[in-house]
């Protein structure tokens, strides 16, 4: 056509326009500046850009743009400046600024933006200057931020920051920050309102001020494959600790019953300090006075040395540290191999002994086991 050498066009101030159809721009290979600023227009169309690779300078401020389509930048490989201030646009979704390389400049203040998605400018790492002043953004990743290495002057100033557990990584970001920024005055808590993020110390920004889940942002222009705006996860109920919670509901083995419920930070098993000891008896928690347990007083001999790996037949033990397993051995077989009633019978003095074992045991059994 006759207007494929055109560089400059200026529809501005076209009240009425609302509206541009997607194949207005049609080989305009050379178009460096365009300008739709002021036009009354809702909406970008698909494609609308498409072809102009040349494009250096959009001017689209001042109109009623009430979403950021996908890819509608994705031909500009070579723009610069990119004007989108002064618009009703609600959020900035991921792949809005999708191919905008080159860009050096981006102004989206004075919009209604209340999210920007995390990864909304992976591509914009020789952007210099970001306006997001006067919007209604409370929070914003720092993750969006971390891609723009080339930024050199960032203002996010009349936003109703929320400066408490989610201001956390923006915060951190803005302090290794080299570029201008402006303040970023806290709403929220009421403690904070007024004073510069930036200048707050960390522990400031502990607790959760808001305790509601705010209403999602309305998207619009293309699919959307990413979770809904929700609640941050240090402010949701079961970011607590939940490690007592999880200690109560799992069984207790039988030996440690009471470990598992002592607190992070808390004295160690071994301290007496408190009105209780907690050890790991299979009777449960012992006074601190009470006797040796009852592997302390088992008769000497009760055990052969050397035991072997198989368990052996279980007899009765001698309570006599003088005398041998065999000499009990053989007190039990002068009464015939009987049980105690036929030691008593045979009246030997060896087979006496071993038959009153268990008699001189049982007072002892019984001052320990009462005790627990």
């Amino acid at each position: 056509s006759g207007l494929a050498l055109l560089e400059q066009l200026d529809l501005s101030d076209n009240a009425q326009l609302r509206a541009v159809d997607p194949a207005t721009f049609r080989g305009l290979g050379r178009l460096h500046t365009l300008h739709l600023d002021r036009c009354g227009l809702r909406e970008l169309g698909p494609g609308l850009f498409r072809g102009l690779a040349a494009l250096q300078y959009l001017y689209l401020q001042d109109n009623g743009l009430q979403a950021l389509p996908d890819d509608a930048f994705s031909d500009l490989g070579n723009l610069t400046h990119l004007f989108l201030h002064g618009n009703r646009i609600p959020s900035v979704p991921e792949r809005a600024f999708r191919g905008l390389h080159s860009l050096d400049r981006l102004l989206l203040h004075q919009n209604r933006v209340a999210r920007v998605h995390p990864h909304a400018f992976r591509d914009l790492g020789r952007l210099m200057t970001l306006y997001l002043f006067a919007n209604n953004l409370s929070a914003l990743p720092a993750e969006a931020l971390a891609p723009l290495r080339s930024l050199q002057y960032l203002r996010l100033n009349d936003n109703p920051w929320v400066c408490d557990c989610r201001a956390r990584p923006l915060w951190a970001w803005l302090q290794q920050f080299r570029g201008s920024s402006s303040e970023l005055p806290c709403s929220l808590p009421a403690r904070l309102a007024g004073r510069d993020l930036k200048r707050l110390a960390a522990t400031d920004l502990e607790g959760c001020a808001v305790a509601t889940l705010p209403a999602p942002p309305i998207w619009t222009g293309g699919p959307v494959h990413e979770e809904p705006l929700g609640l941050p996860k240090c402010c949701q109920p079961d970011a607590v600790d939940k490690a007592s919670v999880l200690e109560a509901g799992r069984p207790a083995s039988a030996g440690n019953a009471l470990k598992g419920r002592v607190p992070p930070g808390d004295s160690p098993p071994g301290n007496r300090s408190g009105p209780r000891h907690i050890n790991d008896s299979p009777f449960g928690t012992l006074p601190g006075s009470a006797e040796p347990p009852l592997t302390a007083v088992q008769p000497e001999g009760s055990q052969p040395p050397d035991s072997p790996t198989t368990g052996p037949r279980r007899r009765p033990g001698c309570s006599r540290k003088n005398r041998t397993r065999s000499q009990c051995r053989l007190g039990q077989a002068g009464s015939g191999g009987g049980g105690s009633g036929a030691v008593e019978g045979s009246g030997t003095p060896s087979g006496l002994a071993c038959s009153l074992v268990p008699l001189a045991l049982a007072p002892v059994l019984w001052t320990v086991l009462g005790r627990c």
